[in-house]
């Protein structure tokens, strides 16, 4: 997976075999101890998001690649 950087935040996208989204993956600074990652499919209702924070980024990004797995 790529992961893509601007300033504080990271995002990445898991697409089918298709080429279509699967998942949207966000990871972004929560405050200095803490980020927090987000996994939403982008045509399915909020509520259906996963989310969780971790004490890393690189941490936040494994428990978002998780999630989308």
């Amino acid at each position: 997976m790529i992961w893509e950087r601007k300033g504080d935040t990271f995002t990445a996208t898991v697409e089918t075999v298709a080429g279509g989204v699967r998942f949207d993956l966000t990871v972004e600074r929560a405050s200095a101890r803490s980020w927090d990652w987000t996994v939403w499919h982008p045509c399915k209702p909020p509520g259906l998001a996963r989310y969780g924070s971790a004490r890393t980024a690189q941490v936040a990004m494994m428990a978002a690649e998780v999630a989308a797995s």
